[in-house]
């Protein structure tokens, strides 16, 4: 039984896992079919700077993932409040630095890599603003899955890849600016939820979490 069991967890975080990659780069096979050839070059490249910011993320989720959900398994909320606070200020520093990084070199990148498309700086922006959410709400998707809400999570990035779809329906045939526009509304929007969500945790999103007074180091 033990066996059926972690076969079955094991099976349900690797089609979460997918399911989730799947709707956060939704907008790849999107492009294709909206945006002309030197727009979704543009676009791609634009898109390949700004993933520098999750990847950066997902080095520190790894270091810290265990302790959180091992604290938030604990009875001691304080604690878990503390360290939330101070994950989503880590967060906070390595996406801020990850986004000024990635402005600075996006476009000598696009210069390197022939880009002619005179939108790209704007298209680059955007997807770093909407890339910049975990620095806005915190570390939503760590937090939510240390807390057994994974079902929530993925419940409204399903609901916020529903929403860009419908947008991108509704505008026609956007250009690059638009799509990237839309993909940052959707990312901020599935933050905001899951932070507002967390508050009934007693977690402080994004820099609020500086006001809070029992900030601990693990």
């Amino acid at each position: 039984m033990g066996s059926v069991t972690k076969f079955k967890r094991l099976h349900a975080g690797v089609s979460g896992a997918l399911f989730r990659c799947a709707i956060k780069y939704i907008d790849i096979p999107i492009a294709p079919w909206t945006l002309e050839k030197k727009a979704l070059y543009a676009y791609l490249i634009a898109r390949v700077a700004s993933l520098l910011m999750p990847w950066a993320l997902s080095v520190l989720e790894y270091k810290v993932a265990p302790q959180i959900t091992s604290i938030a398994q604990g009875q001691l909320q304080l604690q878990f409040q503390a360290a939330a606070a101070r994950v989503n200020l880590g967060y906070l520093m390595v996406c801020g630095a990850m986004a000024l990084l990635v402005l600075y070199v996006g476009p000598y990148l696009a210069v390197l890599v022939g880009v002619a498309d005179p939108m790209f700086g704007e298209i680059l922006l955007w997807l770093v603003i909407g890339q910049s959410a975990p620095a806005l709400f915190g570390a939503t998707s760590l937090l939510m899955h240390a807390l057994d809400r994974a079902f929530f999570y993925n419940l409204i990035l399903g609901l916020t890849a529903l929403f860009f779809l419908v947008c991108i329906a509704t505008v026609g045939a956007p250009d690059g600016r638009v799509l990237a526009q839309t993909l940052a509304a959707g990312q901020l929007a599935q933050a905001c939820v899951c932070a507002l969500l967390l508050t009934k945790s007693g977690v402080w999103p994004g820099l609020t979490a500086l006001f809070h007074k029992q900030i601990r180091i693990f």
